[in-house]
């Protein structure tokens, strides 16, 4: 119960009871309510930054333990794409060194930006973590698999290297697209008599003065050239040994001699259409014991399978050679 106050009343000469005004109760009630509102204030810092319950204190020491792993993991992450990178170098230099070629290399997506984990909020991590343990799982075997395979199937003998090098492998026509073969290796009509014969060979229908190349390391064995309007016509033929030839036929100029070594890739002609033809176009034909073989075997180079698949399919249409 309120404490009743009493005024002295000088004028009465009497104690008169003080009754409160409005201004005065409204401003003791806005001091209780300024007053409870700092106590409120006081007590939920207390309890935030004082008082831990069981819960707040395994929350935090989650929360401690992910962004130790997170640094963890990125020193893991860091590691495997060096590892990673380091395989890709170690491959590309067994390719070219094996094939003389570049590798064709494709979109390489499974190396992760440090800076977005880094960056990422907790609430997310979970999933990035999942996501990159699945994909340093699938790479990690994809690289078993793959060292499996060269070093079961790819394996090659010191004394076979030589061989290998000087097997033929690349497009005799740089940056060769496969439309530009119009004829294959087989059974088909002879442009002349229209009579259906062996050809040899394949035929690559390009503008005269185009670029020919050595498909592989070897010796000029034949550089004939020709002004009759019948056979190989101007042609080039390189002995690569191991009973392996290549035969370059219907150039316009020859830039290689009897004798000459030359190496994989190197000019040796240019497109023509000397001898028997009927278009400036490259014969280009694979001997391999004295006996043709199907030189498309053979163009596998730097190309992926999709162009080497639309090559064959080319090489595979019964139609009308150009000599």
């Amino acid at each position: 119960m309120a404490e009743t106050k009493f005024r002295y009343n000088p004028k009465t000469l009497r104690y008169e009871r003080v009754i409160p005004s409005i201004v005065s109760i409204a401003f003791r009630g806005f001091g209780y309510l300024i007053f409870g509102c700092l106590f409120f204030v006081g007590l939920v810092m207390l309890q935030n930054f004082v008082i831990e319950t069981p819960l707040e204190k395994s929350l935090r020491a989650e929360n401690e333990a992910l962004h130790l792993h997170k640094k963890v993991l990125m020193a893991s992450l860091q590691e495997s794409n060096v590892g990673i990178q380091a395989l890709r170098k170690e491959e590309q230099q067994l390719h070219e060194r094996l094939f003389e070629t570049k590798v064709v290399t494709e979109n390489e997506t499974d190396v992760y930006k440090k800076d977005e984990i880094l960056t990422a909020e907790l609430t997310l991590f979970a999933e990035w973590e999942k996501s990159v343990r699945n994909n340093f799982t699938s790479v990690f075997k994809k690289a078993q698999l793959r060292d499996q395979s060269w070093a079961q199937q790819i394996h090659i003998d010191k004394t076979k290297l030589n061989k290998l090098k000087h097997l033929p492998s690349i497009s005799p026509i740089p940056e060769i697209e496969a439309d530009k073969l119009v004829s294959g290796f087989g059974k088909r009509i002879n442009p002349f008599h229209k009579g259906i014969y062996q050809h040899d060979g394949i035929d690559f229908a390009m503008p005269a003065g185009t670029t020919v190349v050595a498909t592989a390391p070897g010796t000029i064995l034949r550089a004939n050239t020709s002004n009759q309007v019948a056979g190989f016509g101007n042609y080039v033929e390189i002995d690569h040994g191991n009973g392996i030839i290549t035969r370059y036929a219907h150039l316009a100029d020859l830039n290689v001699r009897y004798g000459q070594s030359v190496a994989k890739g190197q000019k040796i002609g240019t497109v023509g259409s000397s001898g028997g033809s009927i278009a400036p176009h490259l014969h280009y034909e694979v001997i391999r014991g004295g006996v043709n073989v199907n030189p498309v075997h053979y163009v596998v180079g730097t190309y992926s399978s999709t162009f080497y698949n639309n090559l064959v399919q080319a090489s595979e249409k019964r139609n009308q050679s150009l000599d």
